[in-house]
């Protein structure tokens, strides 16, 4: 909970633990995101595909392709992200990767850079993509309901008030819908990192299997309440600008055309 985070991880500043990777992590990935997201549809929409006469499925196609390509190309700060936000949860009870081997009080790096080295030095670059197999599965439906949804509840409408409206819903819906996945996802991340936690997990499969004999169903949607929240927020605010900063650009745009052909 926040209180115990505030109370036993190091106060207030505790709860932005990892923030400086999230903030690189979304810079890049929305980057990525939404320039693949345009040229896919794009693609879609100049193509006599079977699918163009269908804007939800071209949205949904396109969104799983903008995820997974950025996805893949950004995953090293999700690591980075995982590995400061854990800190506090596995200081003394796991061994440290970023220490002596015989150390078993975890240190969280005080760095990206700290993190890069030290991490590529203990276990190399393959360290840097763990879980990202079930990542990759996850985000293609993640995302292609997101743009899906997010496309059906817009309906072309260029507000960004309803931009932020739709982005709110689609993302926290397609979140549950594929939460279990990304359940998977953070506990190889976990164990690439900080070493085994309890159960010993060999690869995507065997960690969903040994979720569902050891946990139930529910372990799979820990964490779920303050994942949909922040996502849900984070989805709205993503899509808000974005609209916002678009047509902003249009605009400015359609001025200096207007203004070359007066002139």
């Amino acid at each position: 909970s926040f209180a115990t985070i505030v109370k036993n991880e190091g106060g207030f500043l505790a709860l932005f633990r990892g923030s400086i990777a999230a903030t690189y992590l979304w810079i890049f990935y929305s980057a990525f995101q939404f320039s693949a997201y345009g040229h896919t549809k794009a693609w879609f929409e100049s193509h006599d595909d079977p699918v163009r006469p269908h804007p939800t499925v071209v949205a949904f196609l396109s969104g799983g392709t903008a995820g997974l390509c950025a996805t893949v190309a950004t995953y090293p700060f999700d690591i980075c992200r995982t590995t400061f936000a854990a800190g506090g949860i596995t200081s003394g009870s796991v061994q440290s990767s970023f220490a002596d081997p015989s150390v078993t009080n975890f240190r969280p790096p005080k760095s990206l850079r700290e993190f890069a080295v030290s991490l590529y030095r203990r276990k190399g670059i393959k360290a840097f993509y763990a879980g990202c197999s079930p990542a990759s599965i996850q985000i293609i439906p993640y995302m292609g309901l997101n743009f899906a949804i997010y496309d059906a509840l817009t309906s072309g409408d260029r507000a960004v008030g309803m931009s932020a409206y739709a982005g709110t819903i689609s993302g926290s819906v397609s979140k549950i819908i594929v939460y279990p996945i990304d359940t998977v996802k953070k506990r190889l991340q976990a164990q690439a990192v900080f070493g085994p936690i309890g159960d010993i997990y060999y690869g995507m499969f065997d960690c969903f299997k040994k979720i569902l004999q050891h946990e139930g169903i529910g372990g799979f949607y820990r964490g779920l309440v303050p994942s949909v929240l922040k996502t849900g927020i984070a989805t709205g605010l993503s899509f808000s600008l974005y609209r916002g900063t678009k047509n902003a650009l249009e605009h400015f745009h359609d001025d200096y055309v207007d203004n070359v052909d007066d002139r």
